[in-house]
């Protein structure tokens, strides 16, 4: 089960952002930009634990004071009815269809009203038709309104032949979880970015920009780069190594 530290209060009809660990780590990068982009002082933080995640503790620098992050947080935006959940590690093999039954079962026991899972899978797997346009796709649980320029992942040939979902290579829990939203007839969204690994900090910065689109959480056209990021990749290229 999911063990807050604290009361997170009522929570009914909010909706909740979760990041999928997968390539790139772009949900989790995702996250880190809305984060940076709410109003601090809106913002209430918990500290969750889940057997199935890697500890992980460190400095806090969200919040630049004597408070740490460790390898699951709850932040709780109540002006805007949000719930953003990050995860700061990894699932621990063959954990993860636990973490999904208990992270489901506090879902549905709080009345919240979607689940929005940010992730992204692997771009060398993309079929003819997704080389081109938009590497941005979205999936859904059931049937809801998004914005006119959204493109729903195709489905590849074996997942007509298996009458299963659309295959997500390299997208950690997505898949599993908005199949477990249908059979449980929870209203769930996957936003899923085409990613290679690397500095993936733009794909997390594109991919929040498209999550903001269908969930309002930030105002900014060109939202703030989170303080987190500043030593993450190191310094740049230096020019000397292309004269």
């Amino acid at each position: 089960m999911l063990v807050f530290e604290d009361e997170i209060g009522d929570v009914a009809g909010f909706t909740v952002i979760l990041p999928a660990v997968s390539v790139g780590n772009a949900g989790q990068l995702c996250v880190d930009v809305l984060l940076e982009n709410i109003q601090k002082e809106k913002m209430k933080t918990f500290q969750v634990l889940h057997p199935s995640l890697v500890p992980v503790v460190a400095p806090d620098t969200l919040l630049e004071n004597t408070s740490v992050s460790t390898a699951l947080q709850a932040y709780v935006i109540e002006d805007s009815k949000l719930v953003i959940f990050q995860i700061r590690s990894g699932i621990l093999p063959g954990q993860g269809s636990a973490f999904i039954a208990d992270f489901l079962k506090w879902f549905k026991e709080s009345g919240c009203a979607e689940l929005v899972v940010v992730g992204s899978m692997h771009a060398h797997e993309r079929i003819d038709k997704q080389i081109t346009g938009t590497d941005l796709r979205y999936l859904t649980s059931l049937e809801r309104k998004v914005p006119d320029d959204f493109v729903k992942l195709e489905h590849r040939e074996q997942d007509l032949e298996t009458g299963g979902e659309p295959n997500i290579p390299g997208g950690g829990i997505s898949s599993r979880i908005l199949r477990q939203c249908h059979q449980q007839n929870l209203a769930a969204t996957v936003l899923i970015k085409f990613c290679s690994e690397g500095d993936n900090s733009t794909d997390g910065m594109v991919l929040a920009q498209y999550l903001n689109l269908l969930v309002p959480v930030f105002n900014k056209s060109r939202p703030k780069i989170p303080k987190s990021w500043q030593h993450l990749f190191g310094h740049s290229a230096p020019v000397q190594m292309f004269w």
